[in-house]
């Protein structure tokens, strides 16, 4: 078949279209969606530095801040007992036993596992008398029942709140002690329990069996709370 020189024109333009169209979707569309992929990925980049920005500006005096909270926890620390084997904590009580106004003989002492309890806030309710002033003092606050029984129950709720967000668990050692010593002796060992030294060691109960005028026997139980204390960070 004889083409003249018009359909050659034809098929030459159709072909140079073809060879552009093809060019473009193998080479051109490719290019463009890995260009609009990479300015995505740097728009991305650019937000997360941002933000990282951001945290290292809040993180700078980070170290500070962790030594204040270490400071703070460790006074709150102090006043409990360093976690200790079993028979550290024995020697401990048999020390508090033979302080010089002390002087309690044990026959039998023995020691539970280390394991956890909950300690929980409690609430101190004064036992002082009212005054007549005090009583005018209610009279004129009740004039505002309403509001201040509204007052009183969001009171009561926020420190229900706060006392059950404030139970803390706390490991400790309980000890079952079979005991002798003079009544006086027993008094100075309780009120010892109650000096800054000791005051994570408490008479969890004491039953007196036999008592004469010169001496008292029994048994005790002492819980020792233990708080097992946190390194130093500026020792790292």
């Amino acid at each position: 078949m004889k083409l003249n020189y018009r359909d050659k024109m034809i098929l030459i333009v159709v072909f140079v279209l073809l060879v552009i169209v093809a060019g473009f979707m193998l080479f051109v569309k490719p290019a463009i969606d890995e260009c609009s992929q990479a300015s995505s990925d740097l728009e991305s980049a650019k937000v997360q530095l941002s933000e990282l920005e951001d945290q290292v500006d809040k993180d700078k005096n980070l170290a500070a801040e962790i030594q204040t909270l270490y400071t703070s926890t460790s006074q709150v620390a102090a006043n409990f007992y360093d976690y200790q084997v079993a028979y550290k904590a024995t020697d401990k009580v048999r020390e508090l036993f033979n302080v010089d106004d002390v002087k309690i003989k044990n026959s039998n002492m023995t020691i539970s596992s280390y394991g956890s309890t909950v300690l929980s806030p409690f609430a101190y309710e004064s036992t002082a008398t009212a005054t007549d002033f005090d009583t005018k003092v209610d009279e004129y606050n009740s004039a505002s029942t309403a509001d201040s029984s509204a007052a009183d129950a969001n009171a009561d709720a926020n420190a229900a709140d706060t006392n059950a967000a404030a139970a803390q668990t706390i490991g400790y050692y309980s000890l079952n002690i079979q005991f002798k010593s003079s009544l006086s002796g027993f008094k100075n060992f309780a009120d010892n329990l109650t000096t800054n030294n000791e005051k994570s060691m408490v008479i969890e109960n004491v039953s007196i069996e036999n008592v004469n005028e010169s001496e008292i026997s029994g048994s005790m139980t002492l819980n020792m709370y233990v708080l097992k204390k946190l390194a130093d960070p500026s020792a790292s």
